[in-house]
């Protein structure tokens, strides 16, 4: 079997402080936050929202081409998104790592089990971005990339 794209140019690694997400670091230094969760049913929303702010959605986060000026700086404990499941149960994703929300998987409104179908392509969270002059967030330094290939 042949190596993905994912597999071939991203290392992937996973935070035992954030269980259930998959971090793909790209060499240039971003990020694509997937889950790698196998859910037993139907993903049905994805709920972008802030916890401590309601009304204030991720989705209209907006940056700068190429800066960070408009990301939302995030902590190893900010929460991203929300997952509803079928079964009515809830799955929160927080983004594990320090860094900068760059962007949220706007696709995930009209098409939520793309987390469940597709994680590591239509269906990613998001992508994060670090300080300037840093290509790795400290959580992902620490430890080395996990040499699986994609399970999806």
């Amino acid at each position: 079997m042949h190596p993905t794209v994912v597999d071939r140019y991203y290392d992937r690694f996973e935070l035992e402080s954030n269980p259930g997400v998959s971090y793909l670091h790209h060499p240039s230094g971003v990020t694509v936050l997937v889950s790698n969760e196998k859910f037993s049913c139907e993903v049905v929303e994805v709920s972008f929202g802030s916890h401590k702010k309601p009304g204030v959605d991720r989705t209209e986060q907006t940056r700068s081409e190429g800066g960070k000026k408009g990301a939302l700086r995030l902590q190893a404990e900010t929460r991203l998104c929300m997952l509803k499941l079928a079964d009515g149960t809830e799955r929160i994703i927080r983004s594990g790592v320090r860094g900068f929300l760059a962007e949220v998987n706007n696709t995930l409104r009209e098409s939520p089990d793309l987390v469940r179908t597709a994680p590591e392509n239509q269906g990613y969270l998001a992508i994060l971005t670090y300080a300037p002059g840093q290509r790795k967030p400290q959580e992902l330094a620490k430890i080395e990339p996990v040499n699986r290939p994609s399970i999806f």
